[in-house]
Parts: structure tokens; C-alpha cells; sequence
């Protein structure tokens, strides 16, 4: 039996200097990169399918002229597998594919080489959305597959018993990686607990933060009731680097508000950091508790460069800045392996925070000493957002 694992001694030595293509330099004055079209599902003959279907629908398109149609079998499992007539070079890449779903599913893409090692590539989608592309992040290294030299491709969903709708995929696509791993530091919410805990962690590396904020929740003064951040904080980290972002008006589920609007509360929480002098933070956001549908997805995008939701660490470029993939609810070894996978592996990594108490500081202060180890071999980059849309976005 094959171990399942995130990385291996060998996979690390056969990665070892890999670049990935000239359009993913990690300098700020370089090219945008740009991801190849892999299939464009105009033609689904290329494509076995060993469970569940596979149907053409010219009712819906990402490009082009219709999208694949994937429904489970009675096994709960769809599986569509793309064998290659030579061999392809696949690395220093992520899929970023168009998506859309009746229910919220992982879904999974799968890189074979000829002894079926394998790389897992997985990305969290949310129904009553278009067909959006997602990022997809690296779940799993199962064996040492040579990417060099893969000669299959598998697209996967498992089911549950009541979740047997469909799901539309269209526009494959690889996204190079920078070569060199980069990783983000978020905090959600706006809690006080951002200054108090996590900036003297963060500051004694010299690290910038994200907060992404709450604005109807932000406090003149220590007067005010709450265990929010106060404007004179929210300043000072401001001075210190960091980007203050927003977390929406009121921080709530944008796809379950009742009584307010969800483009309301995108907008009103953006004019909040422009008007405040957080003109930069207010082309960044955080979903709410990672949730989006259709609407909010448009709100979004008319008012911020770079939005994250999602569940996996190392994706690539950006093919849609608006779902920037990141990772919550760490622990210090679960943020220690997403930090070793990207400091070998490469991509980009958001790791994601909210209020802080004693645990949660102990697993910060473990990750940020992880983080400068790792920086100091010269096998990680701490970047703020506005580098990733400088040079990590799809043009």
C-alpha cells in the first residue's frame, strides 16, 4: 500500500529546483502570469467515465459553446479520468477550473504519473453561483509522482446519499506557481486580540499582518463596549505594514442576512476604509465565515481586487481573484505541514486567524517561528496582498 502523505524526502529531491514557466518570476516588475488551457470541454470524447455521467450542456458555459455536466451514480462518486497520449510536464502548476454546483462540495483533480502516483489538488464550492473559476490548493502527495511525466488526469466528487446533484465544470486550466513558496498572515473579524496577541508576535519578525475588519464594530475609545479593535490600534498596525481589509459592514453570513443587503454591506464596508484612510486594505476582503452565492460573488468583485474563501494551502496564480483559496482553523502542526508543503512545493498560502485567545495565540507565536525558520533558509516569503495582485493574478 502506497503512503498517503503531504510530502516525501524523494518527492522533495525530485522537485528540488524545478522553476515554473518565465510568466511566473516572483519579481513585482514582472510579466503577469498566465495559465494554459488544458480542456475547454468543447469536446468531451477525450474523457473516460468509469462512475456517475458525463453530459454536454449547451444551456451553460464558462467559454465556449457548453460545459460538462457530472452527475453521481448510485456509489455517491462521480469520476471523469483524461488519459495522455504522451506524457506531460505538470510542474510548478495548480488547476483552476470554472465551476458550479447544486450543493456545496469539495471537489477533486488528480495528476497520475505511469504508476499511478499521484499529486490531490482539491478546492471547497458553494452552490448558487455561475460558473466561476476556482483555485485549486494541493490536498495530499500520495506516493512520489514524477510531474514531470504524468500520464493521466481524474476529476472527482464524492456524494453523500442526499446530495446527488450536479455539477458543471468548463475552462481546465494550469496556473503557474512562484517557485519560491509565499505565504500570508489573516486575522478575521477585527478582533482586539489582533493588536494585543498577534502583533507582538508578528512584530518581532518584522511580518505584516492582514486585518480584515468589522467596521460597525470598530471602537472610539476604550469607553465603548465591545472586544473589538479601536481606531487608534487599527492606525497603528496601519503604520506597522500591515493591510487593514475588509471583513464586510457587519461581519455577518452575506448569504443569510435578513433585512439588510448583502452589496450594501460590501460597499458601505469599503467606503468606511477609504474614508478612514485605508484607501489600500479597501481593495481586499474576507468572505464571512467563507460563505458566497452568486450575489455576493458580484458585489464583491465590483468593489475589491482580491477576495479569499476556500479551503487549501499552495495554489497557484490566481485565475479568479476573487476566490483566493486559504486555510482556517489551524492547528500549530496542521499550519506546519501547509508551511512545509509550500516552502517545498511552492504556491501561495493564506493562513487565516480570528480572535485569539491563549491556545490560539501559542499556535500564532509556533507558526510565525515557523514561518522565519523557514524564511531564513530562503524557502518562504512572507508578501502582503497587494504583492499577490501585483504579481500572482491571471491577466
Amino acid at each position: 500500500m502506497k503512503r498517503r502523505t503531504y510530502l516525501s524526502a524523494a518527492l522533495v529531491a525530485a522537485l528540488a529546483g524545478c522553476s515554473t514557466s518565465e510568466e511566473s518570476d516572483d519579481g513585482p516588475d514582472s510579466e503577469q502570469p498566465t495559465a494554459q488551457l488544458f480542456d475547454d470541454f468543447e469536446n468531451l470524447d477525450a474523457w473516460d467515465v468509469p462512475l456517475g455521467t458525463l453530459t454536454a450542456d449547451q444551456e451553460r458555459s464558462y467559454a465556449g459553446s457548453q460545459s460538462a455536466r457530472l452527475e453521481s451514480g448510485p456509489d455517491n462518486q462521480f469520476r471523469i479520468v483524461r488519459e495522455l497520449d504522451e506524457p506531460q510536464d505538470f510542474t510548478g502548476v495548480r488547476p483552476t477550473m470554472a465551476m458550479a454546483t447544486e450543493h456545496e462540495a469539495d471537489m477533486v483533480i488528480q495528476l497520475l504519473d505511469e504508476d499511478e502516483n499521484r499529486m490531490v489538488f482539491r478546492q471547497r464550492m458553494h452552490s448558487d453561483t455561475p460558473l466561476v473559476h476556482n483555485n485549486f490548493g494541493v490536498d495530499t502527495v500520495d506516493g512520489e509522482p514524477d510531474l514531470s511525466a504524468i500520464n493521466q488526469v481524474q476529476i472527482i466528487r464524492w456524494t453523500a446519499d442526499d446530495d446527488k446533484g450536479s455539477v458543471w465544470v468548463d475552462d481546465l486550466r494550469f496556473a503557474p506557481t512562484p517557485d519560491v513558496g509565499k505565504v500570508m498572515l489573516h486575522f478575521d473579524g477585527g478582533h482586539e486580540s489582533t493588536y494585543t496577541r498577534a502583533f507582538p508576535i508578528l512584530d518581532e519578525y518584522d511580518y505584516p499582518g492582514v486585518a480584515f475588519i468589522v467596521p460597525s464594530r470598530v471602537r472610539e475609545d476604550e469607553s465603548a463596549t465591545g472586544e473589538h479593535l479601536l481606531t487608534d490600534q487599527l492606525a497603528e498596525l496601519s503604520d506597522a505594514g500591515w493591510t487593514i481589509g475588509s471583513h464586510s459592514m457587519h461581519g455577518q453570513n452575506l448569504t443569510t442576512l435578513s433585512g439588510r443587503d448583502p452589496a450594501t454591506e460590501v460597499s458601505d464596508a469599503k467606503a468606511w476604509l477609504e474614508d478612514n484612510g485605508y484607501e489600500e486594505g479597501a481593495r481586499y476582503f474576507s468572505y464571512p465565515v467563507g460563505q458566497y452565492n452568486g450575489a455576493v460573488l458580484e458585489a464583491v468583485s465590483e468593489n475589491h481586487s482580491l477576495a479569499f474563501a476556500g479551503r487549501y494551502p499552495s495554489q497557484g496564480a490566481a485565475m479568479n481573484p476573487q476566490l483566493c483559496s486559504r486555510v482556517t482553523g489551524l492547528s500549530a502542526e496542521e499550519a506546519r505541514t501547509a508551511l512545509d508543503l509550500t516552502a517545498q512545493l511552492g504556491g501561495i498560502t493564506s493562513l487565516t486567524f480570528t480572535r485569539l485567545d491563549g491556545s490560539s495565540q501559542s499556535v500564532l507565536r509556533e507558526t510565525a517561528s515557523y514561518v522565519n525558520e523557514l524564511e531564513s533558509a530562503g524557502d518562504l516569503e512572507v508578501i502582503t496582498p497587494k504583492e499577490m495582485e501585483d504579481s500572482f493574478v491571471i491577466q
